[in-house]
């Protein structure tokens, strides 16, 4: 028989001791390291998702009266999830990419290629409450015959030399000092031109019982007046129109029916196409918050989304802004310039 000895019996002193702590000192950190990766894994979750978002199929849902965008939640938990697991699984690289973005952005931000002020910009554009600042507009379709159609477009004479280069230089009037806040450049030409034409515009009516069409180019020519333009509702279509499409933007004329203390009336109205229901997050964001805070204050953006899910933002006279109260929710005919 083997004979064990009392030394052989004893156990080792170092490994009853360094055991224990080996065990313990996971488990007592653990909740730390839990709430510092959620935390890395929010912080990195938020531009990746701003990247995508745009990109994934929307789903809507009514939680009372409020519309919830189940689609972003889904979407944030599956990045916020990814990331965290990526961030436990390979901890060192993950702290060299954060390191190295850091690095990229104090360059690009000192440089003025994408600066602090952008990325708080694209930061606020995203968590920008957009069902309590913007509305649409539930509209009744008519579909008629857009009348005199021929006449109205040959009245927007973009091509002309003088009403091209005028609407080039009003499309950079305004807000050149704060365009690299739009991801597209030619959003906030469209405002620059609103903005002029809005501003210059005095409403006259036309000769009793006629619909008078004044070509762009003719309105063009009041400024040499007085520096304002003049005419009615047809008018100022028109000649938002012209200078829209000048710059390379869309836009369509809408007929409708307006009713005033009993009596009906027609009007015409221009919208100028933005995109779809994801680029209207931000186009809502720079309205009420960089472009036109003061006019916009306290009030609705008002926009058509036709049945492909394009967006056509209100360049009506209503208000003095982009996205202005619609005069009738009557669609009785319209057109594509």
């Amino acid at each position: 028989m083997t004979e064990i000895n009392d030394e052989e019996k004893k156990p080792n002193s170092t490994e009853a001791e360094v055991l224990p702590l080996a065990e313990s000192g996971p488990e007592k950190h653990y909740g730390y390291l839990i709430v510092v990766l959620g935390f890395v894994s929010a912080i990195l979750t938020m531009p990746l998702f701003m990247l995508i978002y745009k990109y994934f199929p929307e789903i809507k849902i009514n939680v009372g009266e409020t519309l919830v965008r189940l689609d972003h939640i889904l979407l944030f938990l599956v990045i916020f999830f990814a990331t965290y697991y990526l961030i436990r699984k390979f901890r060192t690289i993950v702290f060299i990419i954060v390191v190295s973005g850091l690095v990229v952005l104090t360059i690009t931000n000192f440089s003025g290629v994408y600066t602090i002020s952008n990325l708080y910009h694209d930061y606020a554009a995203f968590l920008y409450n957009l069902s309590e600042n913007s509305m649409s507009q539930k509209f009744l379709q008519e579909d008629g015959v857009f009348k005199r159609e021929d006449e109205l477009r040959a009245a927007i004479d973009y091509s002309n030399p003088e009403l091209r280069n005028y609407s080039a230089s009003i499309a950079v009037k305004h807000f050149e000092d704060k365009a690299y806040l739009s991801t597209n450049r030619r959003w906030v030409q469209f405002f620059s031109v609103f903005k002029e034409i809005y501003g210059h515009w005095k409403y006259v009516f036309d000769p009793v019982g006629e619909e008078y069409y004044s070509k762009a180019s003719e309105t063009l020519s009041q400024l040499n007046y007085d520096d304002n333009f003049k005419g009615d509702c047809d008018d100022y279509s028109i000649m938002m129109a012209a200078c829209i499409k000048a710059i390379g933007g869309e836009v369509r004329l809408v007929r409708t029916i307006v009713e005033r203390d009993g009596v009906k009336s027609g009007h015409m109205y221009p919208e100028v196409k933005f995109g779809d229901s994801k680029d209207l997050e931000t186009v809502v964001y720079l309205i009420k918050n960089v472009y036109f805070v003061d006019e916009s204050k306290g009030k609705s953006i008002f926009y058509y989304e036709d049945k492909k899910g394009i967006i056509w933002l209100n360049f009506d006279y209503n208000d003095a802004y982009p996205g202005g109260k619609f005069q009738s929710d009557v669609r009785e005919s319209e057109i594509i310039i």
